[in-house]
C-alpha cells in the first residue's frame, strides 16, 4: 500500500464523489496516510479517519441523504448532521482517530483559514461544514467560525512540507455558463465556484495528483438524491485515471 496525504475539498453534496474517488485508488493500493478537509471534505475525511471504509461511509451516508431531502429548514438540517455524527463516530477527539486528521474551517470573526488538529471533533467539523446562509456559525474554542471553503477549498496547507506526495481531490468542476438556466441556488452554486478557484488551482499546483471529475459540474451542490450517482462518477473517473508516480 502507498499512503499518501490527501485532501478533500467541500462541495455540498458533491464531497460524495470523494467517497468513489477513496475506494477507487484503494483498489489501486492508495489510501490516505493523514487526510486534510473542509465541510463535506473534512466530514468524509473524518469518517475515514475514524476507521470506516469508503464503501462503509457510503452505507452509512446514504439513508441520512435520503431522509434529509426533503429538510431545508437552516437549524434543523444542522441539528441533523451533529445527530449524525454523535451516532456514527467511534472516536470523539482528533487524537484518537487511526489516521491524523486536519479540519479547515473560517474564522467568522477575524477572518482567515483556521485548521484544527486537536481537541474535540464534532464541533470542529460542524464548524468546517457551516455554509453561510444555510446552517449557523459554530463557535470552536470560543470563536465563531464558517464554512471552511471560504478560506480555502483545497486545503493544502497541513502538508506543505511534502506537496508532491498529496492527492488533492476536488469535487467543483466549472460547468459551462448558461444563461438560459436559473435560479438562486444555481446562481450561488456558479458564484462559489467562480470565487474559490482560483485560489484552488494555485494550492493544487505542485500535488502528487489532482483529481477533478468533470462529470460533477452537472450537479449542483444541493442535489441529495443524486449522491449515490455522484459516488459513481468520482469512483469511474479515478479508476480510469493513468498515474504517473514520480521518478
Amino acid at each position: 500500500m502507498e499512503r499518501h496525504p490527501f485532501v478533500l475539498s467541500g462541495g455540498g453534496v458533491r464531497g460524495m464523489a470523494h467517497l468513489g474517488v477513496l475506494r477507487a485508488l484503494a483498489e489501486r493500493g492508495i489510501v490516505p496516510g493523514a487526510i486534510s478537509g473542509t465541510s463535506a471534505g473534512a466530514l468524509a475525511g473524518a469518517l475515514i479517519a475514524d476507521g470506516y471504509t469508503p464503501r462503509e461511509v457510503l452505507d452509512l451516508v446514504l439513508p441520512e441523504l435520503r431522509r434529509s431531502v426533503l429538510v431545508r429548514r437552516r437549524g434543523l438540517a444542522s441539528r441533523r448532521i451533529r445527530a449524525f455524527l454523535e451516532e456514527v463516530l467511534r472516536h470523539r477527539t482528533f487524537a484518537e482517530l487511526e489516521i491524523p486528521l486536519y479540519v479547515s474551517a473560517t474564522n467568522l470573526e477575524r477572518g482567515g483559514q483556521h485548521v484544527i488538529h486537536d481537541g474535540e471533533l464534532i464541533p470542529a467539523l460542524m464548524a468546517s461544514c457551516a455554509i453561510p446562509l444555510v446552517f449557523p456559525p459554530v463557535q470552536v474554542g470560543g470563536v465563531f467560525h464558517v464554512d471552511g471553503g471560504l478560506s480555502n477549498n483545497l486545503p493544502v496547507e497541513p502538508f506543505r512540507d511534502r506537496l508532491d506526495s498529496v492527492v488533492a481531490v476536488h469535487v467543483n468542476p466549472l460547468p459551462p455558463f448558461d444563461p438560459s438556466k436559473r435560479g438562486v441556488l444555481r446562481n450561488m452554486d456558479r458564484i462559489w465556484h467562480l470565487n474559490f478557484r482560483e485560489m484552488v488551482m494555485r494550492s493544487a499546483r505542485g500535488c502528487f495528483l489532482f483529481i477533478e471529475p468533470p462529470g460533477l459540474a452537472r450537479y449542483n451542490m444541493f442535489e441529495l438524491g443524486k449522491a449515490a450517482v455522484i459516488e459513481e462518477i468520482g469512483y469511474e473517473w479515478a479508476r480510469r485515471l493513468v498515474i504517473h508516480r514520480p521518478g
